[in-house]
């Protein structure tokens, strides 16, 4: 598994044709030495972070969405009537096997460049599932297991846009259809320090427009695009009303690991040490303590992404994307009052 450093996480939203935005971001981070130890991606977060779990930095991630095509991803469903999605995505898993994007071999060894969670939500019951290459240091209900192509497609499958992906015994649609941007798999990993990548503006007190859908496929993407920005604006609500319960947690969590440990040695009849050095009743053992998490950074356009490019993939549409990202990065990494290397 991945080197044991789990300090900072980057969370990558879903947006289909819009990934190359987060190879702008993450170019802009590794100019300033931020590399991520763990990766949560959703949809096309999953791809962009399954390519980085193979080892892709951002230029050599940026080399693949410049010749990547609306027909490396996707083509028409022949029969739509027999089905219920419009396009297929038999053309993705060509393409990610076919041209490098990803390597399960390393991405499920010690090799793995980063911890990587991938979320998909199942068909039948609406439950959104954790999918991950190495254990949580956290209690969670986290998959762990050797993650595959069907893993990211799953996590693509766009319901009715794409077909559902069958998954062990169940069908799996897109993890973005219930929580596009999560936090809970960042928290549960060990990260304390969260950078999120949003393709749509998620200020709450602003107001933002999209065109009015000309067609099934957009109508779809704009329902798509106004159930993600409100899961994510949920997830940050609760992570920061309850920034003190999480901490709260993290420390049960750990107490109750030291438990399960003092367990085993009472078990092996080993000393145990239960010093109280601060006189308050309760030893040292049982008293870490810890820091509330900082909110996260979270970068994301000023104004909307026009939503066809969700489904529409051309080089010109990835360049200003790029271009983009990096820009809200830099602005993002101001507004948390860091430096911005040169300014």
């Amino acid at each position: 598994m991945p080197s044991e450093n789990r300090k900072r996480a980057l969370v990558l939203s879903g947006g289909g044709g819009r990934g190359a935005y987060h190879v702008g971001v993450l170019r802009f981070l590794e100019e300033h030495e931020w590399q991520p130890d763990v990766v949560v991606g959703t949809s096309i977060g999953a791809v962009n972070g399954a390519a980085i779990a193979s080892g892709h930095n951002a230029y050599s991630l940026w080399s693949l969405w410049q010749r990547l095509r609306t027909q490396d991803v996707q083509k028409a469903n022949l029969n739509p009537l027999g089905g219920n999605f419009l396009l297929d995505t038999a053309p993705l898993r060509e393409t990610l096997q076919r041209d490098g994007w990803v390597n399960f071999d390393r991405i499920n060894s010690a090799e793995a460049s980063v911890h990587l969670r991938v979320t998909a939500t199942e068909v039948n019951t609406g439950h959104l599932h954790v999918f991950g290459n190495s254990a949580d240091v956290y209690p969670s209900r986290m998959r762990l297991e050797p993650l595959g192509l069907d893993h990211i497609i799953a996590s693509c499958s766009i319901p009715i846009v794409y077909p559902a992906t069958q998954l062990h015994e169940n069908l799996y649609w897109d993890g973005a259809t219930v929580a596009n941007t999560p936090l809970g798999p960042a928290i549960d990993a060990g990260a304390e320090e969260i950078v999120v990548v949003l393709m749509t503006p998620w200020e709450e007190d602003e107001e933002y427009e999209t065109e009015t859908p000309g067609n099934l496929l957009s109508a779809a993407s704009v329902t798509l695009e106004w159930a993600l920005l409100a899961s994510f604006q949920a997830d940050l609500k609760l992570f920061r009303r309850i920034n003190d319960l999480v901490r709260l947690e993290v420390e049960n969590a750990r107490l109750r690991a030291t438990n399960l440990l003092l367990v085993e040695k009472i078990r092996a009849g080993q000393d145990i040490d239960l010093e109280d050095a601060d006189g308050d009743g309760i030893p040292d053992v049982f008293q870490n303590k810890f820091q509330a998490l900082p909110d996260p950074i979270i970068v994301s356009p000023r104004k909307p992404i026009p939503v066809e490019q969700i489904v529409r993939y051309t080089r010109e549409g990835h360049e200003k994307l790029y271009e983009m990202g990096y820009q809200d990065a830099k602005r993002a990494w101001k507004e948390s009052g860091r430096q911005v290397e040169g300014e």
